[in-house]
């Protein structure tokens, strides 16, 4: 099949809709536009209605009008029996008119009265497919562990740090990675799985790593890619309502062979996988716990959803039933954090670890923000049913409720497109997997969703997304764009709201903090019926009533729970005491408990929870309030969306980058300088295993000689076994300086199955591995600088050298060097020893 681009493709898509070729042998793989409307005129099932293919065509004429740099308006022949008695050609802003048996169709820009500056046409940019970001570029070699998943090199160098400070954590540490969306997060849990970490000791294919999933719907994505990617066998999501799977995975969870595990905060910390997953942290088969859209934590796990701040107790639950050096990590993703978010995760999974974070956010430069004026419900409508004929797909409407997801979807039906399906919090978990599925295959145009839709989901193509609403946080929207241009091409924002919208943020947005007083007596009533565990520690039952006065007559079941459980996590962020999960044993007595230990015992003390609660509740409401202002200044349109959103999540923590917005539509001159993000460090320093501190003389130097001319035919391999030996002691870093005498593909053959990191530089001064011991290999005539070779306590350095490396002063480095000097065979040797 011939793989058409440019003008080559538009002429076969021409062909196409005049019948003069079936379509059949030809393909536009680099030109979506045009790849998606031949699919669905080809399409046997015939799924799209004359409306879907004509808002196709449309945007097929416009990719190829700004790909001809706007001079020239396509026009096509139109004879196909798609089209057949489709009339509604001016709605999607395009011309027809007879031509014998043909129509001929020509574009026309779509300028709408409500969208200031639109003269040059909303949605050109976004139809262009233009690459606004690229992975895979040169600087993003990769580690020889990527073999484990299918790959050679990193998508960023962000990617890369991230994954070498995740593999780097070392046992019960816990690591926040901020890593942009579209590039590559679930490649980390996928590696944790895969390789393991730094110096473990992973028994062979056995091991479970839990990723705690928002969403039904992303635990199945994350499933489907981890089986085709890592070879693993499903079931890996554990899905309510599937007895039969979920069975499966609660056993291979307790004998540790379930590998990669996806579960909802409800599943994980319910008592169907507590003893399973117990029991796989007590064998120490539990690698790690890694929370995907770790963000979630504080926005949802606040107000309501409270199983996501419980993670914290059956965390400290499954560390403490580890055998020592064999506790889980804890690994908490998310493509932006706020610092109301950093500091919710700080508290919740910091506490008495190692507890740091990673950064590599650059603002993303695929959006194209447009704003309408705030209008009346039925304005919204037209506008929103007039951009949906008109804007690129595949296509992203985000409502808030329910409810108007319902509306909306059975609108646009009304209206005449097919290939529409909706997806909220109350869609079932077949409907919920069809639509995830036939969005990631491009089998539909739009789906309408709240904002459970798409946290995650890898589909890169979207190119637009609107908003009939308006997001309770900046933050919240920013997500959600992220849902267009996933691919790195340009993609369209347009959100139109109302003065209701507003109101319904505010609400949401006044989170569900308990009040001072109601929490004081709720925790008085759930302490009064305490079971003492002894140490300072209690068992609370959580779906106990508050009480029996008139106020709490009414309050049981889930409801009540939840209010129980955002009282002791609002405690335990405000340091008074700390969740430990389910009591082990296992209380007899009726009822769902929680154990917890007292770290202040004036907890009792309402003149405590004044002192000590209410600041806590107060930041937090605090941070809520500022994101939904920053929401409002964006709706002003009187400031660049990148400055509002690194205002947002902090200069010091993104990069910032300018994408298109009215300001620099309107004037070039306005856009904003970029500020790159660079590759950061990993963050962790752990202290040297034995046997590589019993390496060094004090100033944590060695230099290694050899002679290139000299080399024992097994040199390669002995030297493997040796940075085997030094990996498996947490000596994970090799940097290469030039060409290098050994056959390096057989030295790092154990590299393909190890958390083990490599670069090939140029300059030591290049260097971004993360922090720690490491090898650097010298290739002759490579020169090193005396700040190279200087003393680093952070940074302990083994040189490997020719027998007759120069020193910078122009002597032999070995006559010279201040530290140990040992030669091949004798580190070989000690290194075995």
């Amino acid at each position: 099949m011939a793989d058409l681009d440019g003008h080559d493709a538009f002429v076969a898509l021409s062909h196409l809709l005049d019948r003069t070729d079936s379509g059949a042998d030809w393909q536009a793989a680099r030109s979506a536009a045009i790849e998606r409307l031949r699919k669905a005129l080809v399409d046997p099932a015939r799924l799209a209605s004359g409306l879907d293919l004509a808002v196709l065509l449309r945007q097929a004429m416009t990719y190829e009008h700004v790909r001809r740099g706007a001079m020239v308006t396509p026009a096509v022949l139109v004879s196909h029996p798609r089209f057949d008695g489709f009339t509604g050609w001016d709605a999607v802003g395009l011309r027809s008119s007879a031509a014998g048996e043909a129509r001929l169709v020509t574009l026309l820009p779509w300028t709408p009265a409500w969208l200031a500056g639109s003269g040059d046409g909303v949605e050109n940019f976004a139809a262009s497919e233009a690459t606004c970001r690229e992975f895979n570029k040169a600087g993003c070699e990769g580690d020889p562990f990527l073999a484990a998943v299918g790959r050679t090199s990193y998508r960023s160098r962000g990617q890369r740090a991230a994954v070498r400070a995740a593999l780097s954590t070392p046992a019960g540490g816990s690591l926040v990675v901020a890593l942009p969306t579209g590039e590559g997060k679930s490649m980390i849990f996928q590696l944790v799985q895969m390789i393991g970490f730094v110096g473990a000791d992973q028994a062979e294919n056995r091991g479970v790593t839990l990723v705690i999933v928002p969403t039904v719907a992303l635990g199945v994505n994350h499933e489907q890619e981890a089986v085709n990617v890592c070879g693993l066998s499903p079931p890996l999501a554990f899905q309510g309502g599937n007895d039969v799977q979920n069975n499966i995975i609660a056993e291979r969870i307790a004998d540790g062979t379930q590998g990669l595990c996806f579960v909802s905060p409800e599943a994980a910390c319910g008592r169907r996988l507590r003893d399973p997953l117990r029991r796989a942290a007590e064998a120490g088969l539990l690698r790690a716990m890694v929370i995907d859209e770790a963000h979630l934590v504080d926005q949802w796990g606040t107000g309501f959803r409270t199983e996501f701040q419980e993670l914290s107790g059956l965390r400290r639950e499954l560390l403490a039933a580890a055998p020592p050096g064999q506790a889980l990590r804890t690994i908490m993703l998310s493509a932006t954090l706020t610092d109301s978010s950093l500091e919710t995760l700080r508290s919740l999974f910091g506490a008495g670890s190692h507890f740091e974070s990673i950064a590599a956010v650059q603002l993303r430069p695929e959006p194209d923000y447009w704003i309408a004026q705030s209008t009346n419900e039925t304005c919204r409508t037209d506008q929103v049913l007039e951009a949906l004929h008109h804007v690129p797909r595949p296509a992203v409407l985000y409502v808030t409720e329910v409810a108007a997801a319902d509306t909306w979807h059975r609108r646009l039906v009304e209206a005449g497109f097919r290939r529409v399906r909706k997806l909220h919090g109350k869609t079932e978990r077949a409907e919920r997997e069809e639509i995830v599925g036939q969005w990631r295959d491009g089998l539909l145009d739009i789906v309408v969703g709240t904002s459970a839709f798409g946290l995650g989901i890898d589909y890169g193509h979207a190119r637009s997304v609107i908003h009939a609403c308006v997001p309770e946080t900046l933050d919240r929207f920013y997500q959600e764009i992220g849902r267009g241009g996933r691919d790195g091409k340009a993609a369209l924002s347009l959100i139109v709201p109302t003065g209701r919208d507003i109101l319904i943020a505010e609400r949401i947005n006044a989170q569900k903090v308990i009040s001072i007083d109601r929490g004081y007596h709720r925790w008085s009533a759930m302490f009064a019926r305490k079971t003492s565990l002894g140490n300072g520690r209690f068992a609370v039952r959580i779906d106990g009533r508050p009480g029996t006065d008139e106020r709490d007559i009414d309050m049981f079941g889930d409801a009540n729970t939840d209010w129980n459980l955002r009282t002791v996590a609002l405690m335990a962020r405000a340091g008074i005491l700390r969740l430990l999960g389910t009591p082990y044993p296992r209380i007899e007595q009726e009822g769902d408990w929680l154990e917890i230990e007292i770290v202040d015992d004036h907890h009792l003390d309402v003149a405590l929870w004044h002192s000590r609660v209410e600041p806590v509740r107060r930041i937090g409401w605090l941070a809520a309030k500022r994101n939904l202002d920053l929401m409002r200044e964006y709706l002003c349109n009187n400031r660049c969306p990148a400055a509002i959103l690194e205002e947002l999540y902090g200069a010091n923590r993104v990069g910032r980058t300018c994408s298109r917005c009215s300001w620099c539509r309107s004037d070039d001159g306005r856009r904003l300088n970029s500020v790159a993000v660079g590759e950061p460090r990993g963050p962790w320093t752990e202290p040297l295993d034995p046997l590589v501190a019993n390496l060094f003389d004090r100033d944590l130097r060695l230099m290694v000689i050899y002679d290139p001319g000299d080399l024992a035919r097994n040199a390669s391999r002995r030297f493997g076994e040796t940075l085997q030996r030094l990996a498996q002691a947490r000596l994970a870093k090799l940097i290469t300086l030039g060409a290098q005498p050994f056959d390096m593909a057989r030295v790092l053959k154990f590299a393909e199955r190890s958390a083990f990191f490599v670069s090939d530089l140029s300059s030591l001064a290049l260097s971004r591995l993360p922090r720690g011991p490491e090898l650097v290999m010298v290739g002759e005539r490579q020169t090193l600088e005396p700040q190279n070779l200087a003393p680093r306590a952070d940074n302990p350095r083994i040189f490997l050298v020719p027998i007759d490396q120069p020193a910078p002063d122009g002597r032999r480095l070995k006559d010279v060097f201040g530290g140990r000097t040992l030669t091949l065979d004798e580190f070989n040797a000690r290194v075995a020893q």
